[in-house]
Parts: structure tokens; sequence; C-alpha cells
């Protein structure tokens, strides 16, 4: 995940914004194969969003997505938040890092789920095969290497990247409460030969131990 600035906006037509996506009819929603969480895939994203008329159906189709910048991922979130258009985001195979955060925001926090026509609606839905969301605290890479928050030497560089990890952290325990974390009797129990652990606990130790989480949808 990069940690550079954001990208300003080029102020390119929205027509030739369009152009750039991968827009595919299907049935009665427009779906725009979102390729990748950085500049190049979701600044013409956003433009859609910001210009479309109430209730126009698109679909977000993130397929094969291998996640990107998390700068980019809130300033998206912050434009579904206030878009017009009514959108489903789809997994198609699997949904990783920022992507399957994306996915995740909007299965816990629907906006309008309702289908209100005088609002705008953002929805996650299920896939029509099975997929995978690949999940993990944010990240930074260097090459083959990569490292998290409590890696970086400087405090202020820590702190200037705390929000990133909170927005993380947050959805992902609310996830665990909604599967059920919360009401687990215990995380562990033995039988005279061997010890079992919750998978939901182990899920929630692999997360915090900065390991990939996946989740079968």
């Amino acid at each position: 995940m990069d940690v550079s600035a954001i990208a300003e906006q080029d102020g390119t037509a929205i027509d030739s914004v369009v152009s750039q996506l991968q827009v595919v009819k299907v049935d009665d929603r427009e779906t725009i194969e979102l390729t990748c969480i950085d500049p190049a895939s979701v600044e013409p994203l956003i433009q859609v969003l910001q210009n479309a008329a109430l209730g126009r159906k698109i679909r977000v189709y993130l397929r094969a997505n291998p996640g990107g910048n998390v700068l980019q991922l809130k300033t998206l979130i912050e434009a579904l938040a206030l878009t017009k258009a009514d959108v489903e985001i789809a997994v198609g195979r699997f949904a990783m890092s920022c992507a399957a955060t994306l996915w995740l925001w909007y299965a816990l926090d629907p906006i309008n789920p309702n289908n209100d026509p005088t609002q705008g609606r953002v929805v996650s839905v299920d896939p029509l095969k099975p997929a995978v969301l690949m999940y993990h605290r944010p990240r930074w890479p260097n090459g083959p290497y990569y490292h998290f928050i409590d890696d970086f030497k400087d405090k202020t560089v820590r702190a200037s990247v705390r929000d990133q990890v909170d927005m993380f952290d947050d959805l992902f325990y609310r996830y665990l409460a909604h599967q059920g974390l919360d009401a687990v009797h215990a995380a562990t129990f033995s039988t005279p030969h061997v010890t079992f652990k919750h998978e939901l606990q182990h899920l929630l130790e692999a997360y915090q131990s900065n390991k990939d989480c996946f989740i079968p949808l």
C-alpha cells in the first residue's frame, strides 16, 4: 500500500474519463470493472459517481482485484457516500486488501439498503460464483518486502498513518462481532489429547499478527 499523497484530479472531461474504464452493460445495470485501488482506476470512477443522475444503476466489479492505496480507498468511500446513483459492489474470484475493505465496508454499512428511489444507494452483493476476500492490516511495500505500522522507526510517521490502520481495525473487529465472536463461550477448549481454538479467535489472532485473513463469500 502506497503512502504517497493522492494525485490531484486533472479535470478531464467526463466522456473521456469514462472511456478509461471497462464499462459493460449487464441487464439494466452498467458494470464498471475496478481493477485496482489506484488513481488511474479510482479517479475516473469517482467522476462517474459524481456526475451520475439519480437512480443510475451501476455495478462496481472487483474482479481479481489486488487492492492498492488506502488514501484512494478513503476518497472512493467518500464519493460513494455522496453519489445519487444506485450502486452495487460485487466480487469476482477475489478481492484483496483495499478492495476487500471496500466490499466489506458496504456489506456492514450499506447506504439506503431499502432502495428509497429518492436517494442514492450503495450496497455490497453476494458473488454469482464462490469468491474470497483477503483482508489484512495496511502494509507498505519495498519490492518483495513489506512492513506494517509498528515497523516505522519515526513516531511522527507512525502517527501520520494511524488513522489508516484504525480504519481497517475497526471494520475487521465489527466483522468478527457480526460473525459472533462476542458470543463465543471460550476462545479455546482442551481434551486430554489436544487443545482446540475457535475459528473466529484464530482469525482475530492472525489479523493482529499482521497475517492475511481469508473470508470466503
